[in-house]
């Protein structure tokens, strides 16, 4: 009897791990696969706030940037605010501030002084890009977001701020339709841990909180998943999301809901289970083990394999005969898979919708570009005086240039990365053409070296490089050898791997270097050069030769799988 007894223990005591063993698995790839699809669920319940702040950036950079070049006392200044705020039902204040914290330039037309808002004055000691909460805006007087954009002159130095206020309500007031939000609490926050918007809760959002994990120890780690108690007490599930990267994210608190509802009992049973088929019979034990939980596991693996592989979801009827928590655990993944084709179909048909929409603008702004153009050519051929005919040619020049400029950007394989050398190559072989009708034959040699960049700085860059190659083909004179010459260099800095230096020269007389240094021309090229936040300075190392020289560091590029949606 006792030789039986052992027997038996070690015949079933295999089994038994096996199935402990299987059954933890398959509980906690369910549980992970449960988790994660939290994130994607936040994401998607935080839509509007992202819509909403990525925009407010959006706008509030653009303004910036022109501001750069125009002074805000400009009668146009106030138009612009107005006519941005009017894009956006959220805004409710637009202007521009300045270091003593008043307000003139704004969609209101009226001036303000804010001089007694605490958090202005900490963002203009910082001078970088802010996003807050004021339950009371100093303009509107209700709860806003404000978005706060850092101006600089183009000498680089700090002017002031765009200030976007949106009414914090308006802006998560879409969530409310979501059926997704009856079963979390969203709130957004930024960096310093300050709430923006937060859905209403029962007992107020901050007992759906982590109790221990503070909202800045959550600010520049990326997407995070996490289980904690709140502050009432309660064990929820949290998923964070970056909105702006190191500024805002969203934080979403979920009811905890374990796939298995009783995986400790189960696991307990599931220990016990050799002991009692072995008081009853070793045949019994294995044709049960095999039947309730070695199958209904095998068949849960094969399901999860084949949604990791191929995105398939199948039932099998094995199931149905399967322990409850099996079954449990079975539906709870067909739910969660189901949930997350359904989320991918969305997310495939938004990206679609996107480029569609891109590809649309590019053609009419192009469409536009070539109008502008011709109606520019009409009105010169039309011009009575030969002054009026060259400045409507240069504005068509240069409009030509920012098409051509135009379609090297967003006619890419990747949009956010541009082979500058051959959008310089491609442009500026079309501008020297123009030069073709002088009487004096021209030589332009263009050493161009592979350089990739971000299309902030492809833009201005490229912009700089028509208008400098222009200067040199108005300005060029033949030099010794009758021949004007244009030289044009483009390399990355052989010193440093991240510095980008361009170089453009030409044959000029001597007497008109002056007009070349103070013309419209050189003043855009300077202009372009602060957008690049580059250093540039003029050469004259032999008579009769005219250049300048730019050197600046590239930007990182930021993957476009890991862009947030707009």
């Amino acid at each position: 009897m006792p030789r039986t007894a052992l027997l038996l223990t070690l015949a079933l005591l295999p089994l038994g791990i096996i199935a402990v063993a299987q059954t933890q698995s398959a509980i906690e790839a369910a549980r992970e696969t449960y988790r994660a699809g939290l994130s994607a669920q936040t994401t998607r319940l935080v839509a509007s706030e992202t819509e909403a702040i990525q925009g407010a950036r959006g706008i509030t950079q653009g303004l910036a940037d022109a501001l750069a070049v125009m002074g805000p006392d400009d009668e146009i200044c106030t138009d612009l605010m107005k006519y941005s705020a009017q894009r956006n039902e959220a805004v409710v204040f637009l202007g521009y501030i300045d270091t003593d914290r008043r307000s003139s330039c704004n969609n209101f037309g009226e001036s303000y002084d804010f001089s007694d808002i605490t958090r202005l004055s900490e963002a203009m000691e910082r001078e970088q890009l802010s996003v807050t909460y004021s339950p009371k805006g100093g303009a509107s007087g209700m709860p806003v977001v404000v978005v706060q954009q850092p101006v600089y002159s183009e000498q680089g130095v700090f002017r002031g701020f765009i200030s976007l206020s949106m009414l914090s309500e308006r802006i998560s007031a879409s969530r409310a339709a979501d059926p997704l939000g009856a079963d979390a609490v969203v709130v957004t926050f930024n960096a310093d841990g300050v709430i923006l918007t937060a859905d209403d809760a029962p007992r107020g959002y901050e007992d759906y909180l982590p109790a221990e994990t503070a909202l800045t120890d959550l600010v520049g780690k990326g997407s995070q998943l996490f289980s904690e108690e709140t502050i009432g007490g309660q064990i929820r599930e949290f998923a964070v999301v970056p909105i702006l990267e190191d500024q805002v994210y969203g934080l979403g608190s979920w009811q905890s809901q374990r796939p298995l509802m009783r995986e400790r009992a189960f696991s307990v049973f599931t220990l016990l289970f050799p002991i009692l088929m072995w008081l009853i019979s070793l045949v019994v034990a294995l044709l049960a083990i095999r039947l309730q939980v070695i199958r209904p596991i095998r068949i849960l693996g094969r399901q999860m394999r084949d949604f990791a592989e191929g995105r398939r979801v199948f039932r099998s009827e094995a199931l149905d005969s399967a322990p409850s928590e099996l079954r449990e655990i079975g539906e709870t993944f067909s739910t969660m898979a189901q949930k997350v084709i359904r989320d991918e179909a969305d997310l495939e048909n938004t990206v679609h919708e996107r480029d569609v929409l891109i590809k649309e603008v590019h053609h009419r702004v192009k469409n536009n570009l070539q109008l502008m153009s011709s109606i520019l050519n009409m009105q010169s051929r039309s011009a009575p005086g030969a002054d009026t005919r060259g400045a409507l040619r240069k504005v068509q020049d240069r409009l030509t240039s920012l098409a051509a400029v135009h379609r090297g950007l967003y006619e890419t394989p990747l949009v956010s990365q541009v082979r500058v050398d051959m959008l310089l190559d491609d442009l500026l072989r079309q501008l020297s053409k123009l030069g073709d009708s002088e009487a004096a034959p021209l030589d332009v040699v263009l050493d161009l070296e592979p350089v990739t960049l971000v299309p902030d700085q492809a833009g201005p860059l490229a912009m700089m490089a028509a208008e400098g190659f222009t200067n040199a083909l108005k300005y060029a004179a033949p030099g010794t050898d009758g021949m004007r010459r244009i030289h044009v260099k483009l390399r990355p800095d052989p010193e440093r791997a991240d510095m980008v230096e361009f170089e453009i020269g030409n044959t000029v007389e001597v007497k008109i270097r002056a007009e070349a240094e103070q013309g419209l021309g050189m003043k855009l090229i300077q202009a372009f050069c602060a957008q690049l936040d580059c250093r540039m300075t003029s050469s004259d190392e032999e008579a009769g030769w005219f250049g300048i020289h730019v050197r600046f560091k590239m930007q990182e590029f930021v993957s476009e799988q890991h862009t947030p949606r707009v």
